[in-house]
């Protein structure tokens, strides 16, 4: 399986054209191989949301919405939601359409998206 790769410099243009806090996550990235944008908010003093923006299998843009505890660091039960926001499955994955949804999704839609 070929190990796939990213320059400085692509992450440093991708996260300049990043819009609302958003960054390419290169962990997910280095552990799966598929290029995403994530982001975090503090919910309170007990936890946070992390969101995730990238193409499903059927290249439809999707957003992951995960609420984490602080003290135990892991994803809160029954706290993970999963909402395709473009249903349009493209031929080829593009990052562009993954940098204007981050012009969209600020934290105060993000967070009604949740509820």
């Amino acid at each position: 399986m070929a190990t796939a790769m990213i320059t400085k410099k692509q992450l440093q243009e991708i996260n300049n054209k990043c819009s609302s806090n958003w960054r390419f996550d290169t962990i997910f990235f280095v552990y799966h191989s598929v290029k995403s944008l994530s982001k975090k908010l503090k919910v309170d003093d007990t936890g946070y949301f992390e969101f995730r923006l990238f193409y499903n299998n059927q290249n439809q843009i999707t957003l992951n919405i995960k609420r984490f505890d602080y003290k135990h660091n892991v994803t809160v039960a029954g706290e993970t939601k999963s909402i395709i926001l473009d249903k349009t499955e493209v031929k080829r994955r593009n990052n562009s359409k993954l940098l204007d949804m981050t012009e969209k999704l600020t934290d105060e839609i993000l967070l009604k998206l949740y509820v």
